[in-house]
């Protein structure tokens, strides 16, 4: 336990210190006062004869610090806070270590010690004289929050991961033609998260009547809502080229509502069907071959709003009064030319997954920490990689053998998707070639000289 606060209560002040919740149980039953959402939080007041308690849910992620609500609560409070808050109760989509399915409760003293300790259910309905409510994050509806008050029954919303929301993908696949693979993916995203909700909601309310049926701290909380009946079968996802067709229109898009998508696409599994790969970063005074792929680059239409992709980059840290977007007309991909003009300038951009291209593999050069490709018609590429199985050379580590594994295919066909975890291992010929490739200066390898060390 971490937050001490003096009781005074009825002028009787013995130097004690507690935590207030422990200093405010069994003074009788607290008056549920109001919803007030602030910041992306729903906090529910109750007043008691200490002063004032929220309960908090987050309505952004599954999990709220109790310090992050304190300063928006005190944004919008003020030097009141005080008068409103004497302590705040985060519920966590975490569970207690003792009990596992009972959700972790996390509280704050506004005038304590300024520290975070943890609570419990009964402790919480001890202050309170009642039952507190719990949303479990895949059914946090905003208005049944909003409308809860004491001993009404648990409302029924759709669920859905307050961490995914659907409506930007429900909204884009209804506004797009029949047969259109962007469409039949939303659709499928949109139902699947549906589907996980109410299987996630479901198995998380079981396990809590369980507990609560043994006497476990869950017999102290209310539900304040349940999912609602899904009807659907579970969908089908769509093969991997509807998957790739529909992601690649969505990321050329430049309206915010593709934008809303691609955010899903990012945090359900991190774009792993869009056609671009890793975020990279290429120096063009390191190296000829770098000098020779940024001479390509053109600048990007200032005059409209950014694409999926170009706004990704824009995202990551952007310089806005020095930093330029470009495009790489060949590979058709954003560039963004970061601190041009100083000693720290680079260029961001994308790999692709797959090269957009049927000109056989003539060389591999290794250049400052970079792996390009050149094929026979002297077009220059940056070597295929997935964000997150990254390749390298000059060590004996996984992006090594991920490279020798690249190389492998590329030779066969030089639009073989990039490795990934679960392909074969490599032709042990190609991998100490490329282990033992120095690590400085620019080494170019052929296409004789690959296969004659993958024969080897």
């Amino acid at each position: 336990m971490g937050r001490f606060t003096r009781s005074t209560a009825d002028g009787d002040n013995d130097g004690a210190w507690g935590p207030w919740l422990e200093q405010a149980a069994g003074v009788g039953e607290a008056d549920f006062d109001r919803a007030e959402f602030v910041d992306g939080y729903a906090v529910l007041r109750w007043e008691t004869g200490r002063g004032g308690v929220g309960l908090v849910h987050s309505l952004i992620d599954g999990n709220a610090s109790p310090q992050t609500v304190i300063r928006a609560l005190r944004r919008r409070h003020g030097e009141r806070l005080a008068d409103w808050y004497a302590c705040v109760v985060a519920a966590q989509t975490s569970t207690q270590v003792t009990q596992p399915y009972v959700p972790q409760l996390l509280a704050f003293d506004v005038d304590g010690a300024g520290k975070v300790y943890e609570t419990t259910w009964a402790q919480l309905a001890a202050v309170l004289g009642q039952p507190a409510p719990y949303w479990f994050h895949t059914v946090r509806d905003r208005d049944a929050i909003a409308a809860w008050r004491p001993g009404i029954p648990p409302a029924v919303v759709p669920a859905r991961d307050i961490v995914t929301p659907v409506t930007a993908l429900v909204e884009l696949a209804a506004d797009e033609p029949d047969g259109s693979p962007a469409a039949e993916l939303c659709w499928y995203l949109a139902r699947e998260v549906r589907r996980r909700g109410h299987a996630s909601a479901t198995r998380n309310i079981a396990e809590l009547r369980k507990n609560a049926a043994a006497g476990g701290d869950g017999a102290h909380l209310v539900l304040g809502a349940g999912p609602a009946a899904v009807t659907r079968p579970a969908p089908q996802e769509p093969p991997e080229m509807v998957r790739r067709a529909g992601w690649l229109s969505i990321t050329e898009r430049r309206d915010v509502l593709a934008h809303r998508v691609a955010d899903f696409a990012q945090r359900w599994d991190g774009g792993q069907d869009w056609h671009t790969g890793a975020v990279t970063s290429v120096y063009p005074q390191a190296c000829p071959t770098a000098r020779e792929w940024a001479q390509r680059l053109v600048p990007a239409d200032p005059g409209q709003p950014p694409t999926v992709l170009e706004k990704v980059l824009l995202d990551n840290g952007r310089d806005a009064d020095t930093d330029v977007l470009l495009n790489d007309p060949v590979a058709a991909l954003p560039v963004l030319h970061s601190a041009p003009g100083t000693p720290n300038a680079n260029l961001f951009t994308y790999t692709l997954q797959r090269l957009p291209t049927r000109s056989p593999l003539a060389a591999v050069i290794l250049s400052s920490n970079t792996c390009w490709v050149r094929t026979q018609d002297s077009t220059l590429w940056l070597a295929p990689e997935r964000d997150g199985w990254g390749i390298g050379f000059g060590y004996s580590g996984s992006g090594c053998h991920t490279l020798a594994r690249l190389v492998d295919v590329l030779l066969d066909d030089i639009s073989a998707p990039a490795a990934k975890p679960g392909d074969p291992a490599p032709p042990q010929g190609l991998f100490h070639l490329l282990r033992d490739t120095p690590g400085d200066g620019t080494t170019m390898y052929t296409r004789a000289q690959l296969l004659a060390a993958r024969a080897g």
